[in-house]
């Protein structure tokens, strides 16, 4: 039986290939069909970049498993988002969009910031923000494809977190009314195929004021400014 199952998983790939390439956020007959059965492949196949229930969040969590967002591999994405903050909002406000444990607000602390409001779909990761807590620093435990804050932003950021959003794209509009005038979206995405055509629907939607490429033994992320 798991022979056949592999097989199976094999003979879809060119369709999840072609689904990202082409047809991705469009809306065409048997659409929600489609992605649903993309989907589940991914599942199936351990994609580290797809949606996945609140309870996996949680067990992630429990487990250690996002502790390797500390390591000094990760620190260049940090440190460039934090940068750009800084460059284009000194001293500003800033709703952080899949925070984890508030590892952002760290290379924040330097620069200087208003208002740092971390929002992530794990309780357990807002447990251990805790300690960042302050009379600047707040986070909140919430669904961000549903979440309303707690006032407007000067940078709302989308840290690692597009990607796994049902509604990628749609999910980022949301935010809009919660953006200063002139305040802008810092999108990082680790580059596969399902992030970068979301990175690209993103593009037809607002203009990309920067992009940075940070590529280590890892792989390679992307941190783009949008405008709306």
């Amino acid at each position: 039986m798991e022979p056949l199952r592999s097989l199976g998983r094999r003979a879809f790939k060119p369709v999840y290939i072609l689904y990202y390439k082409l047809l991705f956020g469009r809306r065409f007959p048997f659409s929600e069909r489609l992605a649903a059965r993309v989907h589940a492949w991914e599942m199936a196949t351990g994609r580290g970049d797809a949606p996945v229930a609140k309870d996996v969040w949680e067990e992630q969590y429990r487990r250690g498993h996002w502790e390797l967002m500390r390591g000094l591999d990760e620190a260049a994405r940090y440190s460039v988002i934090a940068g750009y903050l800084h460059h284009l909002k000194p001293g500003g406000s800033v709703l952080d969009v899949g925070s984890g444990e508030g590892l952002l607000r760290d290379p924040l602390i330097s620069y200087g910031y208003a208002r740092y409001h971390g929002i992530d779909l794990s309780e357990a990761a807002i447990v251990q923000a805790a300690p960042r807590r302050d009379e600047r620093t707040t986070f909140a435990a919430a669904d961000a494809e549903t979440y309303v804050p707690p006032g407007r932003f000067d940078a709302v950021v989308f840290n690692e977190c597009v990607y796994y959003f049902n509604d990628p794209v749609g999910s980022v509009r949301r935010y809009e009314p919660y953006l200063e005038e002139g305040g802008c979206f810092v999108v990082s995405t680790f580059r596969s195929r399902r992030a970068d055509v979301i990175a690209r629907r993103l593009a037809e939607v607002y203009p990309l004021l920067e992009e940075t490429a940070i590529t280590n033994r890892k792989g390679t992320w992307v941190v783009r400014i949008f405008r709306p």
